[in-house]
């Protein structure tokens, strides 16, 4: 079985609302917002998106994919 090591990793920019705050992988995003991995990898589908478009108050959390990085 081939390592998961050197798959290329996605790379998000974090914004809450309309402000950029950082970038990274969802991990350290996670971290960073000292939130569950889970709830990091939800922030970044479609139907976060589409719920926050519809519902969500200005300092929503988003996850926008930006790359690719071959961090190891």
């Amino acid at each position: 079985m081939a390592s998961r090591g050197n798959r290329q990793k996605r790379i998000y920019a974090l914004y809450r609302g309309d402000r950029y705050i950082c970038d990274g992988t969802v991990r350290e995003l996670a971290q960073e917002l000292g939130i569950k991995f889970s709830t990091a990898q939800y922030y970044a589908t479609k139907q976060h998106r589409a719920r926050a478009d519809n519902h969500g108050s200005p300092d929503t959390i988003l996850l926008e994919p930006i790359g690719w990085d071959t961090k190891n």
